[in-house]
């Protein structure tokens, strides 16, 4: 009988699959809460299960382009997804996201809000009645946090547009009591900046670039106990994190797309493991066969 130790329980039974769909499987994206992170993921449950403040606060957390932020957004939404209630006409929403991308006035930020919330041509409102329709839906839906990405935008805009942008988030906070999380690049404490006494609400994280240590070699090993292969791949041996790390520049989201773009390979070669000249391949051919693949199984489990 085949060792399967290298795998954690629940993922055991994928080897059953056929070939097709395991390699298909190896590009379902993951969240993994590793150590790096986990204190952040603290942070903001601490600002969704705390009890509603007059001077709410928030928690910027900043990063080079794929380090993780997109992925934390994803995860915060999964844990705390809308819940209906049969004695309620609203669902509760505790988690909104929106992105400050071409922001450039309060009633855009409106009307992505409202979008969120389903509501058809947000346009069509008048902007007083925008204002009073965003703060009935997220006092309805008990919304707990608002999730606010790329930040950084705004500083490519005018000093005006710039207070507008971050006096609309104030005002947000401030009529809700409502927790706010900013994600961005680098750039985005910058940003918060243009505004002293918002700054002055919230608190600072950096998602770092990863390099060899503990923490990357913690990580590498839980999420290789999440791949299906039949044989251990070490991915957390000097050799191949040093590879790992030197293709990818210590980027989050390269590392996973090196990994499971690399294990989808072995999976379709035979080799069952990934190897330094998988994760080469990996680095320039996508496995075509295996998005097909996870195409597939997407449409099965959500039909049109």
């Amino acid at each position: 009988m085949t060792d399967v130790s290298h795998l954690e329980p629940s993922i055991r039974s994928q080897l059953e699959l056929s070939n097709d769909e395991r390699a298909g499987r190896m590009l379902v994206e993951r969240f993994i809460a590793h150590e790096r992170l986990q204190p952040i993921i603290d942070h903001i449950e601490f600002l969704i299960r705390m009890p509603s403040q007059t001077r709410a606060n928030g928690l910027v957390v900043s990063g080079k382009p794929g380090s993780g932020k997109t992925m934390l957004s994803r995860a915060i939404i999964r844990r705390h997804p809308p819940v209906s209630a049969e004695n309620e006409k609203t669902a509760s929403l505790p988690v909104l996201a929106i992105s400050m991308t071409n922001a450039r006035e309060a009633r855009t930020l409106y009307n992505r809000i409202l979008g969120a919330f389903g509501v058809p041509d947000p346009t069509r409102y008048s902007g007083g009645d925008r204002e009073r329709m965003v703060l009935k839906l997220c006092a309805a839906a008990k919304l707990r946090l608002l999730i606010v990405d790329e930040i950084q935008d705004i500083l490519t805009t005018t000093p005006r547009q710039q207070r507008i942008a971050l006096d609309t988030v104030k005002f947000l906070m401030n009529e809700l009591s409502l927790p706010i999380l900013i994600l961005g690049t680098s750039a985005a404490p910058a940003a918060m900046q243009v505004d002293e006494h918002l700054n002055a609400r919230f608190k600072y994280r950096e998602l770092p670039l990863w390099k060899r240590d503990a923490r990357l070699t913690e990580f590498l090993d839980v999420l290789e106990r999440a791949l299906p292969l039949r044989h251990p791949s070490y991915l957390s041996s000097p050799t191949i994190s040093t590879e790992l790390v030197r293709l990818s520049g210590g980027v989050l989201q390269t590392i996973m797309q090196l990994v499971t773009h690399a294990a989808a390979h072995a999976v379709e070669t035979g080799e069952e493991q990934i190897t330094i000249k998988l994760l080469e391949r990996a680095r320039v051919e996508p496995p075509l066969a295996a998005a097909v693949q996870a195409q597939l199984q997407a449409s099965s489990r959500f039909p049109t």
